[in-house]
């Protein structure tokens, strides 16, 4: 049962348009640029990133491979890291071709390997609106395994591409000492009695709303190479998504 204001909704049919007109909007609905930020000091200067467009190598696959899970919930081919793990020798040849395919800025018939579930889990006992769930996405394994590569390839850059005031998520960093920096910064304008305002601010579904030339409009600032670009950008206009609820499949994203 869920329930928009006074309405109540219990059909399948109408409980998945709820779903796919709250997703929709927020996955699927361009919004239009209303300010522009200018970039002139968003820059990290002699950072080389001319390896991130290199041909991705067999090897390179292979040790990304080995460190899937070997039986997480699998997207829509239904294959998980035991099935590439078991089936390599069999499957290698195919999957580079794809791959080099791929690279080379051929994305035809892509949207058929760059789609996914959208499963939902309760965030409490009682759940009446979409807003309640947790998305979970269950990504197709090829666009999946693809954007691993890339995220390797990155990770050993970003101590040098983001600032070090940016402390979440990247290695050898802790979120925690953004917090104490404001502890102390606090402090200090307390002791000398410096009138200040401290916002914070929670962007709601930040990764999820994020808009796609704004993206590539910052990775192109940063100095990422056109075919590191071309590759998120077919990657990201290629992609589907379809809410999976009670069983069933909604309309696609």
């Amino acid at each position: 049962m869920y329930q928009i204001g006074d309405q109540v909704l219990t059909s399948q049919m109408d409980k998945q348009e709820v779903m796919f007109e709250y997703y929709d909007g927020l996955l699927g609905t361009e919004q239009q640029r209303a300010t522009t930020l200018n970039l002139q000091y968003f820059h990290r200067a002699g950072i080389d990133l001319s390896s991130l467009d290199d041909p991705i190598t067999e090897d390179e696959v292979w040790e990304m491979i080995k460190t899937l899970p070997a039986d997480h919930a699998p997207g829509p081919d239904g294959f998980t890291g035991r099935f590439y793990k078991a089936c390599r020798p069999l499957i290698k040849s195919d999957f580079m071709a794809a791959i080099i395919t791929l690279q080379q800025g051929d994305t035809r018939k892509l949207w058929l390997l760059n789609s996914a579930f959208l499963t939902l889990i309760p965030k409490k006992a009682e759940v009446l609106e979409a807003k309640d769930f947790w998305p979970i996405s269950l990504v197709h394994s090829f666009s999946k395994l693809i954007t691993k590569i890339l995220a390797n390839r990155l990770a050993p850059l970003l101590n040098s591409l983001i600032a070090t005031n940016q402390s979440a998520f990247i290695r050898r960093r802790c979120i925690h000492d953004n917090f104490i920096l404001v502890q102390q910064t606090i402090k200090a304008l307390h002791r000398k009695k410096v009138p200040s305002l401290f916002l914070k601010l929670d962007i709601s579904k930040a990764f999820d709303s994020v808009s796609w030339a704004f993206l590539l409009e910052i990775l192109s600032h940063l100095g990422f190479g056109s075919a590191w670009c071309n590759l998120v950008a077919n990657l990201l206009s290629t992609a589907s998504t379809r809410v999976l609820l009670n069983g069933e499949l909604g309309e696609e994203i």
